[in-house]
């Protein structure tokens, strides 16, 4: 919480920080925001938010790393391994998705947030019969499609004006049928992407 005593200057902690940025990435765009908007928004000096974070860029990691740490996983008890997969990567586009340039902060290896969800989904892999090589790819694969979903989510969003939101406009006005919706969309790929992790499985058993 930022606090401000009589006639003293606001009092912010890293967790003010960050809670900042991510409200100014939910209405602006994480890729937008301005370290002047994170100022104004908690109260502060220019410079201040600077004492608990090095740069912008640490800033970016950080609120993806907290949104990603809300993420659930999904355990044995909840399904079969493609059901906990599927399950795994709605918790994770229902925690990052609808944040314009959310995949600025995105990389596939770097922090604990990012490992802790990597090794989740191996030991998935590995408990439906992936070997370490052929589990690898199928990560690679899912990791792909979650980038590519988010993207897609938000430039389905109204209001967004980016090129890849126009061109998405532009290809889904064209079909006789309607825009699909976000979720439509993700459980048509995600479903076609599990049944070829299940056959790339299927010699293997």
């Amino acid at each position: 919480m930022v606090t401000r005593g009589p006639g003293r200057p606001a009092t912010i902690t890293r967790v003010d920080v960050v809670g900042a940025a991510l409200r100014l990435a939910q209405q602006v765009g994480l890729d937008r925001f301005t370290m002047g908007q994170l100022a104004d928004e908690l109260g502060v000096a220019p410079m201040t938010a600077y004492h608990h974070v090095a740069s912008r860029t640490e800033l970016v990691q950080l609120v993806v790393e907290e949104l990603l740490n809300r993420v659930e996983i999904p355990g044995p008890a909840e399904g079969t391994w493609d059901v906990r997969l599927k399950s795994l990567e709605a918790n994770v586009r229902r925690e990052l998705g609808g944040i314009p340039g959310i995949r600025t902060g995105i990389s596939a290896d770097g922090s604990e947030a990012s490992k802790r969800l990597a090794d989740a989904v191996l030991v998935i892999l590995a408990e439906a019969g992936f070997d370490d090589s052929t589990g690898l790819l199928a990560y690679g694969a899912l990791f792909t499609y979650m980038v590519g979903q988010l993207d897609l989510d938000v430039a389905a969003e109204p209001g967004q004006d980016s090129d890849d939101a126009l061109r998405f406009a532009e290809l889904t006005d064209r079909t006789a049928a309607g825009r699909p919706t976000p979720d439509e969309f993700f459980d048509f790929g995600f479903d076609l992407l599990l049944t070829g992790l299940r056959a790339a499985l299927r010699p293997s058993q």
